[in-house]
């Protein structure tokens, strides 16, 4: 799969008349290169997926068509997430063998920022902040107020719906506008065709942490420990469970939306709804073709109606790594791939990735192009949700333990919760999984 991924970025970047070299390295992770320029100052960058190289490369190239007084060779080395991010960690940690930038997922992230290990880049993204949702960016902040890493995506949360299943049902999903209203939804789709409304994941956290900060609850507070015993934990814990019990939720197959399991349940039209942000639209894409024309896109579900229905998750903020020899040029490019017109239509058009850049969201280009992919698959139209929710977001604090936090929550707390313990009081288990954080 991962050979096939990467394939399908070197055409894409190729077909945009992108050109860069590809190639295995001695310890198995691959390199891809930017068009070489002769005098371009040399910028490393790893990252962890290899659907990025194609972007990275893509965008570098850009710049130097843009920027002929600031030209960039880059490099860039892509390797399996994990040992990319320990190997990340030992090259901070010793002050050697680290890359001028990286990619750092979420549930990565809080390690790097609470170490000391990351630039700040304020000065290179205030040129974009009117033009952004920030909040996307300042999540990859501090309480100082600076920010030090830029994500790919908004990530907004929405409602996918097997339109085959909510039909049959005799559901508009236009009718729901809270989460109660979802349940008896899901007990009416239950009756009407044998089919859960959803499913809950037992080592992700999407779903609970959607409802979590709808209730603007945190798994660590203001000054990043670790938070997980409180009332609005305990709530979408019993909240869920009772879901379960009434045969509106199921566990999800393989534990998690990102399984082979999984993926094979959703394209067997094995559920009604999937409650994940926008950037799993290429999941469908990719696993599920069984299901192209059938799907449709609505805002998420709230707990009273006129709360905020922007709820943003997941994500990779790519960061300018301490120590580098080249810190303005890093950080003008980071910001420029990340926050440009020309990088967020990349990041919409090529993987999908809902556009942090507003303007981007009323432009007939992007929103009414018939040959996109994302376009095309779905009923609904994704922009049609993220300008009818706006810019007024909720997003996780990911700083200090959450790193810590988020192992916990996806190893044990959610399989407890929802499988082992089912009967156990949400605050009793809630303080013993607070108690196992090693922080």
């Amino acid at each position: 799969m991962k050979k096939k991924l990467l394939a399908g970025a070197l055409a894409t970047a190729m077909a945009l008349g992108m050109s860069f070299g590809v190639g295995a390295t001695d310890d198995g992770s691959t390199q891809g290169t930017n068009t070489f320029v002769d005098g371009g100052t040399e910028l490393s960058f790893w990252t962890f997926q290899e659907l990025h190289v194609g972007f990275w490369t893509s965008m570098a190239d850009v710049w130097n068509e843009q920027n002929p007084d600031r030209p960039i060779n880059l490099t860039v080395t892509t390797g399996e997430s994990h040992s990319t991010h320990s190997k990340l960690l030992i090259a901070c940690q010793s002050g050697e063998g680290a890359p001028d930038m990286a990619d750092i997922e979420i549930g990565y992230y809080g390690s790097f920022l609470k170490d000391g290990y990351l630039l700040p880049i304020n000065d290179a993204v205030e040129p974009y902040e009117d033009d952004v949702v920030m909040s996307r960016v300042s999540m990859y902040g501090d309480n100082e107020g600076n920010y030090y890493g830029v994500d790919f995506h908004l990530g907004a949360t929405v409602a996918y719906y097997n339109m085959d299943i909510m039909n049959e049902a005799g559901v508009d999903p236009a009718d729901i506008v809270t989460w109660d209203d979802y349940v008896e939804a899901g007990k009416t789709v239950l009756e009407k065709t044998g089919k859960p409304m959803c499913a809950v994941e037992t080592s992700d956290l999407f779903f609970p942490q959607c409802m979590m900060l709808e209730k603007n609850a945190q798994y660590v507070d203001d000054e990043g420990n670790p938070n997980l015993v409180t009332e609005e934990h305990a709530e979408v814990i019993d909240y869920i469970r009772e879901m379960i019990n009434l045969g509106v939720c199921e566990i999800a197959p393989g534990g998690g939306f990102h399984t082979e399991e999984w993926y094979g349940h959703l394209n067997d039209g094995g559920v009604a709804s999937v409650i994940m942000p926008l950037w799993y639209m290429g999941r469908f894409t990719d696993y599920c073709a069984d299901l192209d024309g059938k799907m449709a896109i609505y805002p998420i579900p709230v707990w009273n109606e006129g709360d905020v229905r922007e709820v943003l998750q997941g994500g990779t903020g790519t960061s300018v790594i301490k120590g580098t020899e080249n810190e303005q040029l890093a950080k003008d490019f980071l910001a420029f791939a990340k926050l440009s017109k020309e990088g967020c239509t990349y990041e919409w058009n090529e993987l999908g990735f809902d556009p942090i850049r507003t303007e981007l969201w009323d432009d007939p280009e992007i929103t009414d192009n018939k040959d996109n992919k994302f376009l095309a698959y779905f009923t609904t139209n994704p922009f049609d949700v993220l300008k009818a929710n706006g810019t007024d977001v909720t997003a996780p604090n990911i700083s200090g333990a959450y790193s810590a936090t988020y192992s916990t929550l996806v190893s044990t707390t959610y399989s407890n919760a929802f499988e082992i313990s089912v009967d156990q009081d949400a605050m009793e288990l809630l303080q013993g999984e607070q108690d196992s954080i090693i922080y």
